[in-house]
């Protein structure tokens, strides 16, 4: 696997990136300007779509390969009674190229690996991730609600991204910019873009990423909440959570999903649509009992899961520290608030 190769781009070789590309019968997916002042990831067949400037986009990555609704398969009852079934397709295979992802979308990747590859393998989820290859923009102004250093990130982390684009002097969605090749899927991608880029002149090193102090610790964090489920902590931190589950669905890590049939009187699709924890509904039993009857529990449980029990199971914190729970939140709350109050207690 090549890794620290480095290559420099010329002025214009997002512009080639996307016309080669778009050329080549790729799908070329890319942060556009919508409404003013959302960015998010569409379909584009030029660089002039693309925004110039923009700290992340409004909703996360995942959203590409673990769409918010889809149809799993369609079923229609028959004349002589019987149910006829057929089976969704898989996603088409045409290649996807993410131009401008940032690093903590890219590293939430690997969560969502974890999850999807793990004891079933989601053959729908896979031919999507297996058919993209993701060329991140490293971040260079941080906005004021990013944790990702706190989280073991960084905002020129490269964890999860084929290639990591770096500005030279310039914006880094165009200018000079320099490109480290990660993987074989990053190899491939320079090797279509042809004499747009060229290999790094000696010396050339990609720039000190942005100062992005940390705010607690998570070893600090693991370790309360192995002895905290009992605290009085939750009641007094969930006062003010409105249960709306903008937190979660804007996470790049969160993967809670339910299957649900919609259907009229003969016939009807099977959907897999976003869920989340923090709703009432989400764990609530056929038998009208709920395990998790009030609100502080299901803040509990979102906590526990990426800071406690994701770890445990798989390794690897599931938060990335990019900010969007904290941006969207229309009660003003912070997860890395809740998470220095929890270290402060550990350390206190």
């Amino acid at each position: 696997m090549p890794t620290n190769k480095l290559y420099e781009g010329v002025s214009d070789w997002l512009q080639s990136a996307v016309e080669t590309l778009s050329a080549a019968g790729m799908t070329v997916i890319a942060p556009t300007q919508g409404e003013p002042g959302v960015v998010n990831l569409t379909r584009v067949t030029s660089a002039e779509a693309i925004a110039e400037r923009y700290d992340n986009t409004l909703l996360p990555l995942k959203g590409q390969f673990f769409p918010i609704t889809e149809t799993l398969l369609e079923f229609e009852r028959c004349e002589d009674g019987d149910v006829e079934i057929q089976t969704e397709p898989l996603p088409a295979p045409d290649e996807v190229i993410v131009l401008g992802c940032r690093p903590c979308d890219a590293a939430a990747m690997g969560t969502m690996d974890k999850v999807f590859q793990w004891d079933y393998d989601d053959v729908r989820y896979r031919a999507r991730r297996d058919r993209a290859t993701l060329v991140a923009f490293a971040c260079t102004t941080p906005s004021p609600e990013c944790f990702c250093t706190s989280v073991g990130g960084s905002p020129h982390g490269d964890e999860g991204s084929d290639v990591l684009v770096f500005g030279l002097g310039g914006d880094d969605s165009g200018g000079r910019v320099l490109l480290k090749v990660n993987t074989d899927k990053g190899r491939q991608f320079i090797d279509r873009l042809g004499d747009r880029v060229r290999p790094a002149s000696e010396g050339v090193q990609p720039p000190s990423p942005p100062e992005l102090a940390r705010r607690f610790d998570t070893d600090a964090v693991k370790a309360w909440l192995d002895e905290g489920f009992d605290s009085d902590f939750w009641q007094q931190m969930a006062l003010s959570c409105l249960g709306c589950g903008a937190c979660s669905f804007l996470c790049p890590t969160c993967h809670c999903f339910d299957i649900v049939d919609e259907a009229t009187w003969n016939r009807g699709q099977r959907r897999r649509n976003w869920d989340c924890c923090s709703f009432s509904l989400f764990t609530l039993h056929a038998s009208g009992h709920n395990p998790r009857p009030e609100q502080f529990s299901r803040c509990r449980q979102r906590i526990m899961h990426k800071f406690k029990y994701f770890p445990e199971r798989f390794g690897r914190i599931a938060c990335v520290g990019c900010g969007r729970c904290i941006r969207a939140c229309a009660a003003g709350r912070s997860l890395a608030e809740v998470l220095t109050e929890v270290d402060a207690r550990q350390k206190g």
